[in-house]
């Protein structure tokens, strides 16, 4: 099916089907390839630093992703107003607000980086060397990722994704080959100083591209309303990236850094399944926001919401059971030092397949500003996420997967519900549901049968499966086809999407 008529069918009209595509078919296309290469990179020097080490990296990655969140639900609010500003044709407005956020975002990374530097030096009898180093180079580096995250929301705004994707492309070449080339001449001091490298030149190409002439201009007005409707966001925000972080939270604090390297892959995999839902997500979430603030309408976002979800279920699900079937040979053959997270592996990445079918109704609830509603369903989740977790780690590293993975399924539950409660009754969402998560079960039990049941035939074959994984790829067939099927199912006529859009 072409995606021009897959877009339809997700509520986006004619005239837009084209840049859509365009966007996503290069935002996904040119940030995958990406990511392979960094994942690649990611896992090889894993194995060459060792398991202490690695896990030391692992945990100090941990920093970047909860800096993000420094600014308190500012930027979070800024990333749905500045697109609903544009499709309001507010454009004073718009200017006032990136004005504004520019030079927040540079006190905000100032204060970051003499907070972790001082953290440093404060925790230095305690911690490793390793450890410590690495806290002094992330310091600067968090100052340069808070402003990388600023001009991004520049990007989406203006939906420069073309742009956006040849200048991300272009640093995460860049980071590869440094980490890469730092690691191995240097170690993890090398990969370490690669890393903030990499990073000021990821601002510079950003800075270059994204066309906006700033001026010296600082409403602080603008600041207090972002602050209300972005604390909401921004909590609802750091519980969903707790979840995806509690597995490596629990590990290093209880189990330790070694234990921590070992489940590394698992984290390395599982970051890479979540990266179309994603990039899928990081495209539409403007035109969630123009489409809103030029209609007004809930209503006209449905689609938006409906097929993402069910499409991804079947995609996900079938590239969920081919690594599953995949992995444990590859990890046994190529990473045999790390064949230990192969059991937590396998549950988280049944958690994630979970996690990842959430974003499209969380948009969809920030946009018709109902955060408020869904922090309350993503508190919980995490909370329930952190104390199995917790209490999983008594078994090892399977026990916090385990607990994870339960968060996981309550967050996918309750955001999904909430959301499909503005356009179904309840016997209908629970009828989305239940069939999303009975399939899920029945196709993962199969994979799993066929991998005791069918034998991987000769060595070359058998590193990555075999016959084994030849059969689970059958299987998944089926999925993809379906997931065509559902777009045809879901599918109410135009007219009706462009009255409500006011078309």
């Amino acid at each position: 099916m072409p995606l021009t008529t897959l877009l339809s069918r997700l509520g986006v009209h004619r005239r837009e089907h084209v840049s859509v595509a365009r966007d996503f078919s290069i935002y996904s296309g040119a940030n995958i390839v990406s990511l392979v290469l960094l994942l690649s990179t990611g896992l090889v020097l894993r194995r060459y630093l060792g398991l202490t080490l690695a896990g030391i990296w692992t945990g100090l990655e941990v920093l970047p992703a909860y800096a993000a969140y420094a600014h308190l639900g500012i930027l979070n609010a800024a990333e749905r107003e500045l697109p609903y500003l544009l499709g309001a044709r507010r454009g004073d407005d718009f200017d006032r607000l990136r004005h504004t956020l520019l030079w927040l975002s540079h006190g905000i990374g100032a204060l970051l980086a003499a907070g972790l530097t001082i953290a440093a030096f404060a925790l230095r009898p305690r911690i490793e060397r390793e450890f410590f180093v690495g806290l002094l180079i992330y310091a600067p580096l968090l100052w340069t990722q808070i402003l990388a995250s600023y001009y991004v929301l520049l990007f989406r705004a203006r939906q420069r994704f073309v742009v956006l994707s040849g200048r991300q492309a272009i640093a995460n070449l860049v980071k590869a080959v440094l980490t890469v080339a730092g690691g191995f001449a240097f170690g993890l001091y090398g990969v370490f100083v690669a890393l903030l490298a990499a990073s000021a030149i990821q601002l510079a190409l950003f800075h270059t591209a994204v066309e906006e002439t700033f001026e010296r201009r600082f409403d602080g007005t603008l600041l207090g309303p972002l602050l209300v409707d972005g604390m909401p966001i921004l909590a609802g925000a750091v519980a969903f990236e707790t979840i995806r972080n509690t597995d490596r939270i629990v590990i290093g604090s209880v189990l330790g850094f070694k234990a921590l390297g070992v489940y590394s892959v698992t984290q390395i995999v599982c970051q890479g399944l979540y990266y179309l839902p994603n990039a899928l997500s990081t495209v539409m979430y403007p035109r969630f926001q123009a489409r809103y603030g030029a209609t007004g309408d809930a209503l006209s976002l449905r689609k938006f919401v409906e097929v993402p979800l069910h499409v991804l279920a079947d995609a996900l699900l079938a590239a969920t059971t081919v690594l599953l079937v995949a992995l444990p040979p590859a990890i046994t053959q190529w990473l045999p030092a790390f064949v230990d997270t192969i059991p937590p592996l396998r549950v988280m990445l049944v958690g994630t397949y979970f996690l990842c079918l959430t974003p499209p109704a969380g948009q969809f609830l920030l946009t018709v500003h109902k955060q408020t509603p869904a922090l309350l369903i993503a508190l919980p989740a995490t909370a329930i996420a952190l104390g199995a977790a917790y209490v999983g780690a008594a078994s090892g590293l399977v026990g916090v997967a385990v607990g994870v993975g339960i968060g996981c399924v309550v967050e996918f539950v309750g955001v999904n519900a909430y959301a499909f409660s503005h356009f179904s009754g309840a016997r209908a969402i629970a009828g989305q549901l239940l069939g999303i998560t009975s399939v899920a079960a029945l196709w993962l039990a199969a994979a799993l049968l066929v991998e005791r049941a069918v034998p991987a035939g000769p060595s070359p074959m058998a590193f990555v499966g075999g016959w084994r994984l030849v059969v689970v790829a059958l299987l998944a067939v089926p999925l993809l086809v379906r997931a065509v099927r559902r777009i045809h199912a879901l599918q109410t006529p135009d007219s009706v999407d462009n009255v409500r859009a006011g078309h």
